[in-house]
């Protein structure tokens, strides 16, 4: 049985105003508004803020994981793989997502966050949350997931090809 894409599941309710995949409700935000946020705020207020952002959707996007896992496909490459694709359907970029033993790396091309965002710095909350919950929920155990690169920290092209963040994932087994 092929499981239908994100982006083809999401049913626009407009009489209620409304987008849904089965009970998990999104809403469609210009990557813009969204960070610009960040950019009416003071340099700490704006790192509090985008910490905030990365623990909601690690917190509220495991509910996304694990409705993309598939308990008879106990390949985690497979749960990575929906998850890059739901990502590519919400317009989060293209992720390619490598996994060994302990770490799990993450490249995003053409980040919407880092795209947006007028100001310096790791842009790119949002996807460290929802990589966090994607390994925390294979691995089964906490991680700590970080921005590597973020190429909202430097000259950035006109080519979403040349805008590239990347992130990491380590286990971080309870002691």
């Amino acid at each position: 049985m092929t499981t239908l894409a994100l982006h083809d599941r999401l049913r626009f309710d407009v009489d209620n105003g409304q987008v849904l995949d089965a009970d998990r409700r999104y809403v469609l935000l210009r990557a813009d508004v969204l960070m610009g946020l960040f950019e009416g705020l003071s340099e700490g207020a704006a790192e509090d803020a985008l910490a905030a952002l990365r623990d909601s959707v690690n917190r509220y996007g495991s509910a996304s994981v694990r409705a993309y896992d598939n308990r008879a496909d106990s390949d985690p490459a497979a749960l990575l793989a929906s998850v890059a694709a739901g990502a590519a359907s919400l317009g989060w970029g293209r992720w390619h997502i490598e996994l060994d033993g302990t770490t799990c790396r993450l490249r995003v091309v053409n980040s919407p966050f880092a795209r947006a965002r007028r100001v310096r710095g790791e842009a790119c909350a949002a996807i460290v949350g929802m990589f966090s919950a994607a390994c925390s929920h294979i691995w089964q155990e906490p991680v700590l997931a970080t921005e590597v690169h973020c190429s909202a920290c430097g000259a950035r092209s006109s080519s979403p090809e040349e805008n590239v963040c990347t992130f990491e994932a380590t286990r971080q087994p309870s002691t």
